[in-house]
């Protein structure tokens, strides 16, 4: 919701200031998607590290239930293989991209707790 607001408020700003008709004028289209692009931008890590919080969070909750963790191990190994899925991203890509934990670090999970 907070960033249909924010698209409001620019579209009111970009109908005085490009001469649009009203903000539901076609034309003002580019201004909303350019305002929900950079709204996205920048709140979609803010998303992705709290899913991956609550992802770390049910994962320890399942080694601790179960104490299968060379079980837990071996699942994410197999899911990383046949997904083929990348097991160690870089840093800035997990941050601004990943909504899940790497594998690297679900692998290792076991051995921490």
């Amino acid at each position: 919701m907070d960033g249909l607001w924010l698209a409001s408020l620019v579209l009111e700003w970009g109908v005085d200031f490009f001469e649009f008709e009203g903000v539901w004028d076609i034309a003002a289209f580019p201004l909303f998607a350019l305002v929900m692009g950079l709204y996205g931008l920048v709140t979609m890590p803010l998303g992705n590290a709290w899913s991956r919080w609550r992802e770390r969070l049910a994962d320890r909750y399942a080694l601790q239930q179960t104490g299968k963790s060379q079980a837990f191990a071996s699942a994410m190994a197999r899911l990383a293989n046949q997904n083929l899925a990348e097991v160690d991203p870089e840093p800035w890509v997990v941050f601004l991209l990943h909504s899940h934990l790497p594998l690297r670090e679900r692998i290792a999970m076991p051995e921490e707790s």
